[in-house]
C-alpha cells in the first residue's frame, strides 16, 4: 500500500450505476422538454432546476433501496420532473399575489401599437384590476398579458371550455363598463327582433 490516505467509496448498486448513466442524457434533455411543455410559464434556470431535483428524489430513492433492478429510470425520470413543474405551476396558482409579481411579469408584453397599449394601460388593465379576484379576472389578466388559452388553462387548472366561458362573462363585463369609452360610430349594433303580438 502507498503511503497517504486514501479514501474508500462504497460500491454502486446495480440501480444506482444505471442512474449515474441516464444523467448525462437526462439533464441534456428534460430541461429543453419542460421548456418547450410549460413555456412561457417557466423559464429556463426554473427547467434546469426541476430537472436536477426530480433527478436528485430518484437518486435519493435508489439510494435507500426504495426503486428495484427492473425499473425504468428513465421514465421514472421523467415523470418525477413532470410531477414536480405541475407542483410549481399549482404552487403558483395558489399564491397569487406572487403570481401576479413574478410569473405575469416574465411574460413578453402583447405586440400592440403604442396607442392601443396606452389605451390597454389607461382604461382596460384599471378595470381588470377593479374586479373582484376570481377565476375571471385571473383569466382576462393572463390574456392581456399576451398567453394563449392553452397556457392559461394550464396555469389555472381548469378546462378549456371553462375558461372559454369564464372568459366570455368576463368580457361581457368589461364590455359594459368600457361601453361609455367607444364613440357611436363604432359601438357593436345589436339587431332586435320584434315579435308579433
Amino acid at each position: 500500500m502507498v503511503g497517504g490516505d486514501m479514501s474508500v467509496q462504497p460500491s454502486l448498486t446495480h440501480v444506482e450505476q444505471r442512474l449515474l448513466d441516464c444523467y448525462p442524457m437526462f439533464m441534456a434533455t428534460e430541461p429543453l422538454v419542460l421548456r418547450r411543455k410549460y413555456d412561457p410559464l417557466l423559464s429556463q434556470a426554473a427547467c434546469e432546476d426541476i430537472a436536477q431535483e426530480a433527478y436528485d428524489k430518484v437518486a435519493a430513492k435508489a439510494a435507500s433501496g426504495e426503486l428495484d433492478s427492473v425499473t425504468k429510470l428513465p421514465g421514472y425520470l421523467r415523470t418525477a420532473s413532470r410531477n414536480l413543474a405541475k407542483d410549481a405551476l399549482r404552487a403558483l396558482r395558489r399564491d397569487l399575489v406572487r403570481y401576479d409579481s413574478e410569473l405575469v411579469a416574465t411574460v413578453p408584453p402583447p405586440r400592440v401599437s403604442d396607442d392601443d397599449a396606452d389605451l390597454l394601460e389607461r382604461l382596460v388593465v384599471p378595470l381588470i384590476d377593479a374586479m373582484p379576484r376570481t377565476q375571471r379576472r385571473k383569466i382576462v389578466q393572463l390574456q392581456s398579458q399576451g398567453l394563449e388559452d392553452a397556457d392559461i388553462a394550464s396555469v389555472l387548472g381548469i378546462d378549456k371550455i371553462r375558461l372559454r366561458k369564464d372568459r366570455s362573462y368576463a368580457v361581457i363585463e368589461l364590455r359594459g363598463k368600457l361601453g361609455k369609452h367607444i364613440r357611436d360610430g363604432h359601438r357593436k349594433q345589436t339587431r332586435r327582433v320584434e315579435k308579433d303580438g
